[in-house]
């Protein structure tokens, strides 16, 4: 028998979330979604998996506006990150206006919140259950974290339909970072999470990925913006902390399948575990205090996805390469270009070459720069091995056989590649293209204001943007003090969206559009 949908209702009213998030089991739904996505993504139960898009650009997909998540509740039984989400999308939109730094964040970066992986072991979790396993698994007892293939050893484990709808929705959206949303521990946890040979081992050991030290300073981002997890104050009495409140995942113990090496390996995408709290499934009266240790840590990371490069990857005629496969030279993991022929990259302050390979194209590279200030643009423009007649036959397929090199078999239809097609039509692609093209002349390598004022005509004029001169356009990110160090969060009962049509931050809920397999 399905149990009364209560006790989800409840945690949300702690937090006071505004009704539009309150569906008929008191969990996130919206009216109109199912006319605008037929085919929804449930879990094996029935229970839709949603995604909120939180952005000024939620339903577009403006150039070089790089993609981020969050997903929480992947463990039915760690309930904390499933409200703190809906607490982050409350906070974004009701700050909009007065927080300088989350208005410069959701003007340049669109921000997917998935609150509850596996709604189906949320609803079997006991409330004030501090450990256990009770709730964790989904409705078929399989572990999602355990669920995904794996980049060291083969995953015999049966693929559940909340996994196959992360691995479709990351096939649709390049993603450049990724959260993802524990409990029972305080720890930033790091790729890789598992190891070539962890069978013959009777002690853990690092299993370093060739980005060690971004994915070492992501982590540390999110710990030391942590009201204590920087301190590796241990959950337990007689169990050792962590240092500095992060580990490698595989130092800590080693796993098969799990969500942050595939999202690394297979997505592209930069995904660090946080576990946020010693409790797995407290009891609400505790919600408001993690929300305020957990808030800076959150807000923080989601900023970082503007470190290091981006940039459009195009032909002698300026037309994009999508499915490029891409290599920061000396880190031996590729990734790939968008179907508008963009990339990002995550990268410390430094001196790099990056590699760009495609088929019908001789092999590229350009040297470019990283400071702390700001995101370096380089563009790459790659030559044809042979002239082709009429571009639109030549072959947009990546190097997969070649240039993969990370020792797997993978499918050239599997690569990652953007959703959407965004508002901006060929020809003006073509042309603003060309205009950028006139300034790369004297050098390749251009700064984020430059860049902003030759592709102001992909999204919002700048004009448009300002509001009416009471606050500042950032080209880069506030400082750390432009989050606001009140722990405190005031919600109200509805949402704000009376901004103006043209100018407000509009909440998307988007579905998953994934066939559920039974």
């Amino acid at each position: 028998m399905r149990k009364p949908a209560t006790k989800p209702t409840a945690l949300l009213r702690q937090f006071e979330v505004p009704k539009l998030f309150v569906g008929k089991e008191g969990w996130v739904s919206a009216a109109n979604v199912s006319l605008e996505h037929p085919k929804r993504v449930q879990s094996l139960r029935g229970r839709e998996l949603w995604v909120m898009v939180v952005s000024r650009y939620p339903n577009e997909e403006p150039f070089l506006k790089p993609n981020v998540k969050y997903v929480a509740n992947m463990h039915g039984n760690e309930a904390v990150g499933r409200e703190l989400m809906l607490h982050l999308i409350t906070y974004l939109i009701n700050n909009y206006y007065t927080d300088n730094y989350v208005r410069w964040l959701l003007d340049t970066t669109r921000i997917h919140i998935m609150p509850s992986m596996n709604p189906d072991g949320f609803e079997s979790a006991i409330e004030g259950q501090c450990s256990g396993g009770q709730g964790r698994y989904n409705a078929r007892g399989f572990d999602l974290n355990r669920n995904f293939p794996d980049f060291f050893k083969t995953n015999n484990k049966q693929q559940q339909p909340e996994t196959e709808a992360v691995k479709d929705w990351l096939e649709s959206t390049q993603f450049v970072l990724s959260g993802n949303i524990h409990g029972g521990a305080l720890v930033a946890s790091y790729p890789y999470d598992n190891e070539a040979n962890n069978m013959f081992t009777t002690f853990s050991s690092p299993s370093l990925t060739p980005d060690d030290d971004v994915f070492r300073y992501l982590a540390s981002v999110f710990s030391f913006n942590h009201e204590n997890m920087h301190l590796g104050i241990p959950c337990r009495d007689g169990t050792p902390g962590f240092a500095n409140g992060t580990t490698n995942g595989a130092a800590w113990y080693p796993l098969t399948g799990g969500m942050q090496d595939y999202n690394y390996v297979y997505g592209g995408t930069m995904e660090v575990t946080f576990e946020i709290s010693c409790c797995k499934f407290p009891m609400k009266t505790e919600l408001t205090r993690y929300w305020r240790e957990n808030r800076k840590g959150l807000l923080h990371f989601l900023g970082e996805v503007h470190k290091g490069v981006k940039g459009l990857v195009k032909d002698s005629s300026n037309n994009p390469i999508p499915k490029a496969a891409l290599k920061i030279r000396g880190r031996d993991m590729t990734f790939y270009s968008t179907k508008k022929g963009e990339y990002w990259r995550i990268l410390l302050p430094g001196s790099y070459i990056i590699e760009a390979r495609a088929d019908g194209y001789k092999p590229a590279e350009e040297e470019f720069i990283i400071t702390s200030q700001e995101v370096t643009i380089q563009n790459i423009t790659m030559y044809p091995t042979r002239v082709v007649s009429d571009q639109s036959h030549a072959s947009s397929e990546g190097p997969w056989d070649k240039h993969l090199d990370i020792g797997l078999d993978i499918a050239p239809t599997s690569g990652p590649m953007a959703n959407g097609e965004g508002s901006t039509s060929d020809t003006q692609l073509l042309s603003t293209y060309e205009k950028f093209d006139e300034s790369m002349e004297k050098s390749s390598v251009i700064s984020e204001a430059e860049f902003d004022e030759y592709f102001s005509g992909m999204g919002l004029a700048k004009e448009q943007e300002k509001m009416d001169g009471n606050l500042t356009d950032y080209e880069f990110p506030p400082t750390a003090d432009a989050v606001s160090a009140a722990g405190s969060l005031s919600l109200s009962r509805s949402l704000s969206f009376n901004l103006g049509f043209s100018r407000c931050i509009v909440l998307i809920v988007l579905a998953f559009t994934c066939r559920l397999r039974l």
